[in-house]
């Protein structure tokens, strides 16, 4: 009996996205490489967002579409994609970007060129709103070629950039399942996200621009310095359009603790079996933690003034 479920999933997971989609799910269709699904799902959008899904699922039967009843959170979105995708491997979208024709092509050749890979991710191009390049090549994120875990895990803290772009990147689904994906009550579950893959294989990168990503926010604006960067970076991600309808928690009142925290629970005392497994979380524990001591004292004083 053929197979039928398809090679690669594209997971868009979106909220009020009606401004770009159209221009991303084209790009997502126009692929070279054919054999793909796309998964959409609105969570719970109030513009025109779920009616370019209907328009554009009815031509093409490759691209599902659901809307969540009520908001979920960016997070939760984010993995109810994934547990609704069927392909081999798996990728997720933004739903503001655009996407170059050769995109699943040329990541999904990475892994036929090397062996024990967590993620291949694309460098990329950067438009504005209005669909202007604002850069034609960006060099991002940062690759972990060893074969040692040990030796990747050790060689993180000093290279970790760009988490929020190598997330976007291709995996194999049944690495993935063995990650904790977008961890709820995580302010920066990309980051999370990528000390887990390091562990479990090589972040590979395609150095060709094939994922356009589009800046239109306020808050991608230049900064008079890094703390007032911080404080308007972290309040959006304390939004209903990240967390959906739930309340506000400790952990996202305090975001840099409670990650530091969830790499030492999940990477070192839930896997104690192996004492290395602890040695190598305190290590990237104290790493995270120390590196980001301006940004706790910055949470501490707005919790507690």
């Amino acid at each position: 009996m053929p197979n039928d479920k398809p090679k690669v999933s594209l997971g868009i997971p979106l909220y009020n996205e009606s401004e770009f989609l159209e221009e991303t799910i084209i790009s997502l269709l126009n692929q070279t490489y054919k054999d793909i699904e796309i998964i959409a799902i609105d969570n719970n959008s109030s513009d025109d967002s779920f009616k370019i899904l209907q328009k554009y699922s009815k031509k093409d039967k490759r691209l599902r579409i659901y809307k969540n009843k009520y908001n979920i959170g960016q997070s939760a979105n984010f993995n109810l994609v994934f547990e609704k995708s069927e392909g081999e491997y798996f990728s997720w979208i933004g739903a503001h970007d655009k996407y170059e024709k050769n995109y699943v092509k040329n990541l999904l050749n990475k892994f036929d060129k090397n062996q024990n890979i967590s993620v291949v991710f694309s460098n990329v191009s950067n438009i504005d709103k209005d669909g202007n390049y604002m850069n034609t090549e960006k060099n991002i994120g940062f690759e972990l070629k060893n074969k040692s875990s040990l030796f990747r895990l050790l060689k993180l803290p000093w290279v970790i950039k760009g988490s929020g772009d190598i997330v976007m990147g291709m995996y194999k689904k049944e690495l993935l399942k063995k990650t904790t994906l977008f961890s709820k009550g995580v302010m920066w579950p990309d980051v999370f996200l990528i000390h887990q893959v390091s562990k479990l294989g090589k972040i590979i990168k395609e150095e060709e621009n094939l994922r356009i990503r589009r800046y239109f926010r306020d808050d991608e604006k230049d900064f008079k310095n890094w703390e007032e960067k911080y404080i308007k970076q972290t309040e959006r991600y304390r939004s209903s359009t990240q967390i959906g309808i739930n309340k506000l928690s400790l952990p996202l009142k305090l975001p840099v603790l409670f990650l530091s925290w969830k790499i030492l629970l999940e990477m070192g005392i839930k896997k104690i079996y192996n004492p290395i497994n602890l040695i190598v979380s305190l290590y990237l524990f104290a790493n995270f933690t120390l590196k980001r001591k301006h940004a706790i004292w910055i949470d501490l004083k707005r919790v507690f003034k």
